[in-house]
């Protein structure tokens, strides 16, 4: 199965120079946890929900600090056409829950552990619907 398959879409993506007050709004309108911060077609970083309680509210920062400025840099970056085994690699060996996908054109897409949670859920579903069906329905006695 390929990263495509799995992940979310839109993205939010904002320039480095938005306020961080809007980018809380666009987390909330979008009901996202995570916006991707770019120039152009390249993710130059990342920032969580969590960056703006840590690195601006905790630190006594406003509403106008650019994003740019408290944005985790350079993020890792996997591709739509990736096998979902990478994502796993990469979950496994870095302390973050969010991917951003991209591909030559720019963002498009982020997939998170919970989208691979639910899809180990669904595999797990889908292998045991049968034998909960043979095991719940009566048997047949043979004549």
């Amino acid at each position: 199965m390929r990263i495509k398959d799995l992940m979310s879409t839109p993205v939010v993506v904002v320039p480095p120079i938005t306020p961080v007050r809007d980018v809380a709004r666009h987390m909330d309108y979008s009901g996202v946890g995570c916006v991707v911060v770019s120039e152009g077609r390249g993710v130059a970083g990342v920032v969580t929900d969590r960056d703006l309680a840590l690195r601006v509210l905790a630190q006594g920062g406003d509403g106008d600090t650019p994003v740019g400025r408290v944005m985790s840099e350079s993020p890792v970056v996997v591709r739509p056409e990736d096998e979902v085994e990478v994502a796993f690699d990469v979950f496994r060996h870095h302390a973050f829950r969010r991917l951003p996908v991209a591909d030559e054109a720019g963002v498009v897409g982020m997939l998170t552990i919970d989208d691979l949670l639910l899809q180990m859920h669904q595999l797990t579903a889908d292998l045991l619907t049968p034998v909960v069906k043979e095991i719940s329905e009566p048997q047949r006695q043979s004549d």
